[in-house]
């Protein structure tokens, strides 16, 4: 999952995510700028940028909280499918998303 974010967001959005088991792990990176269209201007912002793993089934989960946590009206929320994964790491991470 990639999300980008107000830097003085990304943290808390990221430990949130992770305490309530819907994201097996997390990148922070800081420093982005972002350039985009928004209400009829171009806009240019700071922001971080996080990348996060969770399972299929975890997903549309992940993505309505994030929704819901995050400041943005119309927030940069991409799931990427990604067709190989080391199957030791997918299985901590199905582990890790299964709640308490």
């Amino acid at each position: 999952m990639l999300v980008t974010c107000p830097p003085d967001a990304a943290e808390s959005i990221l430990m949130t995510l992770l305490r309530e088991h819907l994201a097996a792990c997390g990148n922070i990176i800081a420093g982005v700028r972002s350039h985009y269209w928004w209400q009829g201007e171009i806009s240019s912002d700071a922001e971080s940028f996080i990348v996060m793993e969770t399972t299929e089934d975890r997903r549309d989960q992940l993505m309505t909280r994030l929704r819901a946590i995050h400041p943005y009206e119309c927030p940069k929320i991409i799931a990427l499918r990604p067709d190989a994964v080391d199957p030791d790491y997918a299985a901590w991470t199905h582990a890790v998303t299964r709640p308490g």
